[in-house]
């Protein structure tokens, strides 16, 4: 049972303490550690076994040691491995940011922050000084010199759950910390206690700890608010519950962490003030400004806690009294007063993956496993096109793909040094649309994904969007992916529109549509993954708002053995009807659409067609439209340049040229044309070099096309 503590507010203590209410309401931290153990337990209630024997090593610990009584005259040293998974984005974190959250690790675990001065006096006596030092490790699992920071370019950036700990170090050895960008739970992070990964055979590469990016210190991506949730997060690892137990939610109702001098608590998600703090014991203030509470004022662990935490690392239970063994310092190089000096590694995060040309993209030096002394940057058709600062700003000049790379020397080793190219980092559209609403697409053409559209592989395999004549819901193409041959488990891939003005559209117009096809192969597992999202931007891809989403086994049409066809018939695709909502004020004129695949090991091939935003056709394209095909030869054109025209049925056709800004640069050109295959002879020799668009009317269909001017 815990102690009951009853005391007097002091008014000096409250004052101390205003200064936490300020603190914003939405910088809400949510830690998943209870859902994710749940879970495991749901899959191996073994583990409640597990945790019962922890605990009665734990009871026995405290009885016979009293640790909280005295201090070891040295700290408890953890070798520490950060892996960064990432896409080159701004959760690519530096290493100062990684610097940091040692920094302020290594001040709460040993009672050096100087905000202790603002725990309530009720509680000063029981801060506990735990006495852990953590190091990053100079030596990796191989025997090769490391600065304790491990880089891996991911899709599993996006997921961050068990399977997305990649790249394990061994945990006798390492505490393993992953940073990601989001995660599927919602969580900000997690851990296990060491009783739910100590038996189960895979869960040694599970054991550590999972966190966002922007979780991590409190400079960079992070802020000094959130920089105490990986203090939080190491608790669990070390055998701490939240303060208010783990069988319940915050603020739900008054539970226990085991821990003595811990009053019972219902958990507090906001500082509270003082007198406030009594709600499970009248006259007994909460401790709500622990680190395992969410209140966003902690700044204490306490002597029970400390005590726990010290029999979690004397447990072999999950492998933890071998962290701080000598033999396991000396062979993680963390003894070493002075850093080892390796080969350095090339690595560098951007501001944007996706940005309008002539906007400031901002580049960030993330290289390892050395002191840096020069950097040479190289940029594709850019300004500058070379940089030798450590974190340049760029501004792409054209449209599509840009190429960028980085060559980082060490000179204490002149001879060696590093590079990393990425031919696909940063995408760039025009700052005005390049077609109008209604617009349609039904991925008729090969180069479809070379001049308008961009196909964005993360993971860089052989699954990724591309276009294809063999099957398709109308006309003779579609875009699809292809799973079928190259299943890759927990991947993502995308295509994003070009620039789209959606200006002039009515409110009832705001609408997308399109039609899919989608199968599994050899049945549907327990936990379907696939989902599709269509999201879209109105500011060049830098901010994307979801306008759609459908996942597991809603989004499929069935089980198919073989490589998944569709037909073109009812029952092999699906059509979705979206009404985009007014409050995303997405009636600008530069919006782009992204349709994001989610796939697992399990998916077949995914198909994509008929795309209409603004309502183009009034049903399907075969039942009512008038253009079949349009193809422009030759394009790029010096001059005169050849419209082939397919209509389906004949009548009159209207095509305008316009420039990127939406000005009519052509006098329309009106003729009738007969059903079929026809051809129209445009004269562009009075237009500069540039780049332009044909909208091309006929009947109920209006098609655009890019036409280039060199």
């Amino acid at each position: 049972m815990k102690r009951t503590r009853f005391t007097t507010f002091l008014f000096s203590a409250l004052i101390l303490l205003l200064h936490f209410q300020s603190f914003s309401q939405s910088e809400t931290f949510r830690c998943g550690t209870d859902e994710m153990r749940r879970q495991r337990i749901a899959l191996h209630p073994e583990i409640l076994a597990e945790e019962a024997k922890l605990e009665d090593f734990t009871k026995q610990y405290i009885q016979n040691n009293k640790s909280s009584q005295a201090q070891r005259s040295e700290p408890i040293i953890i070798p520490v491995v950060f892996h960064i998974l990432h896409q080159g984005g701004a959760e690519n974190i530096s290493n100062e940011q990684i610097m940091d959250q040692l920094r302020i690790l290594n001040t709460d675990y040993n009672k050096r922050n100087a905000d202790t001065s603002l725990v309530i006096p009720s509680m000063q006596q029981y801060i506990g000084n735990i006495g852990i030092e953590f190091r990053l490790a100079n030596i990796d699992p191989k025997g090769n010199i490391t600065n304790g920071i491990d880089r891996i370019n991911t899709v599993q950036t996006f997921v961050g759950d068990d399977y997305s700990k990649l790249s394990s170090w061994p945990r006798e050895k390492y505490l393993n910390v992953w940073t990601a960008k989001t995660m599927r739970e919602g969580a900000a992070g997690y851990a296990y206690y060491p009783g739910g990964v100590s038996s189960i055979y895979n869960t040694p590469s599970m054991d550590g700890i999972m966190i966002l990016h922007n979780y991590v210190g409190s400079i960079g991506t992070s802020t000094p608010v959130r920089s105490r949730a990986l203090t939080h997060e190491i608790g669990h690892y070390l055998n701490l519950k939240h303060t208010w137990g783990d069988t319940n939610s915050p603020r739900m109702s008054c539970g226990d962490d085991e821990v003595d001098d811990t009053p019972l608590t219902k958990g507090w998600d906001f500082c509270p003030y003082p007198q406030n703090a009594q709600e499970c014991n009248p006259g007994v203030i909460e401790n709500y400004q622990n680190y395992m509470d969410y209140s966003y004022c902690s700044n204490m662990f306490t002597e029970g806690q400390k005590d726990r935490m010290l029999a979690a690392l004397s447990s072999t239970v999950s492998q933890r009294s071998n962290l701080y063994s000598g033999e396991n310092l000396i062979a993680t190089g963390v003894l070493n007063t002075v850093p080892l000096v390796g080969v350095p590694v090339a690595d560098f995060a951007l501001s944007k993956r996706y940005a309008c040309s002539n906007q400031s993209v901002y580049f960030y030096d993330a290289s390892d496993n050395a002191q840096i002394d020069e950097y040479y940057w190289e940029f594709d058709n850019a300004s500058p096109s070379s940089s030798t600062l450590k974190n340049p700003v760029v501004q792409f000049l054209d449209y599509g793909w840009h190429r960028v790379s980085l060559t980082v020397r060490n000179l204490d080793n002149p001879d060696k040094s590093s590079t990393k190219v990425d031919s696909f980092a940063v995408f760039t559209g025009y700052s005005n649309g390049l077609y109008y609403a209604p617009y349609y697409e039904g991925f008729e053409y090969s180069s479809i994904f070379d001049v308008d559209w961009a196909s964005v592989n993360y993971d860089q395999n052989n699954t990724r969007f591309q276009q294809t004549n063999e099957v398709s819901h109308t006309g003779t193409g579609s875009a699809f992916v292809n799973n079928y041959f190259t299943r890759a488990n927990r991947d993502i891939d995308e295509i994003v529109s070009p620039g789209i003005d959606m200006s002039s559209l009515a409110p009832d117009q705001m609408t997308l549509s399109f039609f899919y096809s989608l199968a599994s192969w050899n049945g549907f597992p327990p936990s379907w993954e696939d989902s599709l999202v269509v999201s879209a931007s109105s500011d060049c891809g830098v901010n994307w708002k979801n306008i759609y989403k459908i996942g597991g086994t809603r989004l499929v049409m069935g089980s198919w053995v073989g490589s998944w066809k569709p037909l073109q018939e009812a029952g092999s695709w699906k059509k979705v009807n979206i009404s985009i909502p007014s409050n995303l004020n997405l009636r600008q004129p530069n919006v782009r659409f992204r349709f994001q695949l989610f796939s697992s090991i399990q998916t077949n091939n995914f198909y994509l067609d008929d795309i209409n935003i603004g309502n183009v056709m009034v049903t399907g394209l075969n039942e009512t439209a008038s253009i079949e095909e349009a193809t422009l030869f030759p394009n790029p054109t010096n001059g005169y340049t050849i419209l082939n025209l397919s209509l389906l049925k004949a009548g009159k056709v209207s095509v305008a040229v316009y420039d990127l800004n939406g000005r009519e640069v052509m006098q329309p050109v009106e003729s009738f044309v007969n059903e079929g295959m026809n051809r129209m002879e445009l004269d562009g020799s009075m237009l500069n070099s540039g780049i332009y668009v044909l909208r091309i009317i006929s009947g109920d269909t209006q098609i655009q096309r890019k036409l280039v001017k060199d």
